[in-house]
């Protein structure tokens, strides 16, 4: 989920999510592993103060799917 928007993605896929959108990821397949590399700028934006984290509040704590 990338700003209440679903995306499936499979092995070898590469997608960006924008800074400062809501996101979540989820194995929706129990019988496969599902490993994601991601990686960030939170070095620099801890460094210039600009390093943000909040928790979703509503349903739940998840994204509603579109």
């Amino acid at each position: 989920m990338i700003a209440v928007q679903r995306f499936e993605w499979k092995q070898g896929d590469i997608f960006c999510v924008p800074s400062w959108a809501w996101h979540e990821h989820h194995n929706l397949d129990p019988a496969e592993d599902a490993c994601l590399f991601s990686f960030n700028d939170f070095p620099v934006m801890r460094s210039l103060g600009f390093h943000r984290e909040e928790d979703y509040a509503d349903n739940g704590g998840h994204q509603p799917t579109t």
